[in-house]
């Protein structure tokens, strides 16, 4: 028996245990355009069906807490930018400080348009590219957009 109610695109497949009912299994399940993803959570009871809903609900509100620092983060970025302008080896020392190569992109990300230009360009120009961080850059830089991407 599946129930796709959920507007998150999660479905419950509930597989019913016909001795014992209190022992059917219940699966959760990713959905995307009727395209059902492997089991996100597999419980051998409602108690563990709640233990586990209960577990998911700390994890996204978890990841929401990660956004909001990261959005917040890369704001103060934006606004140090804008109100401290730094040149761009400096800018590039920050983010060849930087703990992980997601918070490298994120420091790069956050600038101003015109920023990310005028360092991409003092990167690619005198950066070298096969040490470091600086091959990491050249990799995952978008011309298009001029951010970094994943």
């Amino acid at each position: 028996m599946r129930s796709s109610d959920s507007p998150l695109g999660l479905e419950l497949e509930i597989r019913a245990n016909a001795a014992d009912p209190s022992r059917s299994t219940f699966e959760i399940r990713c959905k995307e355009n009727m395209a059902a993803f492997p089991v996100l959570v597999r419980c051998g009871s409602l108690e563990e069906l709640h233990q586990a809903l209960r577990d998911l609900v700390k994890n996204l509100e978890s990841l929401v807490r990660r956004a909001e620092d990261a959005v917040n983060t890369m704001q103060a970025q934006q606004k140090a930018d804008e109100e401290k302008p730094m040149n761009p080896s400096d800018i590039w020392r920050q983010m060849e400080q930087a703990p992980s190569e997601e918070a490298m992109f994120a420091c790069f990300n956050a600038l101003s348009e015109p920023k990310r230009l005028e360092v991409a360009e003092w990167i690619l120009t005198h950066v070298s590219m096969f040490k470091g961080r600086g091959p990491v850059f050249a990799e995952h830089y978008n011309i298009v957009t001029h951010t970094l991407d994943e």
